[in-house]
């Protein structure tokens, strides 16, 4: 028989090479779409006024646990309101709907406007869906000139108020309205494993605006969490009929087996926490494959052990 390779051979090859490169390119044009840097115009109204604060958002973390989601934020005045060196001329004041920390932040006169970081509420969604949980958070971002001391309202609650009810009624006008300034928002939401979604929220103004952003998993992860599930399945129901032919067929009993199942039941534990940002123990995915292949390698094991031990030695 001779060694050398047939035609039918390459020809083989050459197709099981082009499958694994398109495979690969698609894969790799999904990563890009899902995992690029993307950045939204969300509000560009405030780009109009003589002077007003470009604002830049950019989401640094997602803890779908805790429901927080942690974003930067960067900000360059321009226009009347800022220095040559760009400092601001007048103390301004940020507000913002934080969920853990500093709602208002002051910006002193002659000062750069540093950026702040954030911790925003995703009000919606559960964790324990996952790799199918699915959130949305809300980020309202609102800058206006600092009151002198003799403005302030007395009571601090007031002023809160004040902004909570221009959110309820953006059509409403106050007399504070001359102190707001005009804003303009870009977001950037490129967070590995997650795909993030942003609108400009409807009440939105050009000096008061709200960032609607909807997260979810990625392709990527979802394709991936349910392989996992598959590749659980298959391994149990093989290991099930593997089992069921020594009891059925009176197949000889090996050792090695033993090892096998064993290794099993601690490889799937593994194997399931290397899914992307998976949650601990208890997720969606878990009752999907996991929990039914630990139980099935479980028992498989119990049932050759006690087979191997009843099972009367052949003379």
């Amino acid at each position: 028989m001779s060694d050398k390779i047939s035609g039918k051979e390459i020809l083989a090859g050459a197709v099981v090479l082009a499958i694994f490169a398109g495979t690969m390119f698609y894969t790799l044009s999904i990563f890009k779409a899902e995992g690029g840097k993307k950045v939204v115009d969300i509000s560009q109204a405030g780009d109009k006024a003589a002077g007003h604060v470009e604002t830049h958002v950019k989401l640094v973390s997602i803890d779908p646990i805790k429901g927080d989601v942690s974003a930067r934020i960067d900000f360059e005045p321009t226009g009347d309101i800022v220095n040559e060196d760009n400092t601001i001329k007048q103390d301004l004041q940020l507000y913002l709907n934080s969920a853990n920390g500093k709602q208002e932040i002051d910006f002193k006169k002659g000062k750069l406007m540093t950026p702040v970081e954030g911790i925003f509420n995703m009000g919606d969604g559960e964790a324990s869906d996952y790799p199918f949980d699915k959130h949305d958070a809300e980020i309202i971002i609102y800058v206006a000139k600092a009151k002198s001391a003799d403005k302030k309202p007395a009571d601090k609650s007031a002023e809160t108020k004040a902004t909570d009810d221009h959110a309820a009624n953006p059509e409403k006008k106050d007399e504070a309205d001359s102190d707001e300034v005009a804003v303009s928002v870009d977001f950037e939401g490129s967070i590995p494993g997650y795909k993030i979604d942003a609108v400009k929220a409807k009440y939105s103004e050009a000096d008061y605006v709200g960032i609607e952003t909807h997260i979810e998993r990625s392709g990527i992860v979802k394709f991936f969490s349910m392989f996992v599930a598959a590749l659980m399945w298959a391994m149990a129901i093989g290991v099930l009929f593997f089992v069921g032919s020594l009891i059925i067929r009176g197949r000889k009993v090996e050792i090695a087996m033993f090892n096998f199942m064993a290794a099993l039941l601690f490889a799937f534990y593994a194997v399931r926490n290397s899914q992307p940002n998976v949650p601990p123990i208890g997720v969606y995915s878990d009752f999907v494959a996991f929990f039914w292949a630990e139980v099935i390698i479980a028992m498989c094991l119990v049932v050759a052990l006690f087979t191997w031990i009843l099972r009367p030695a052949k003379t």
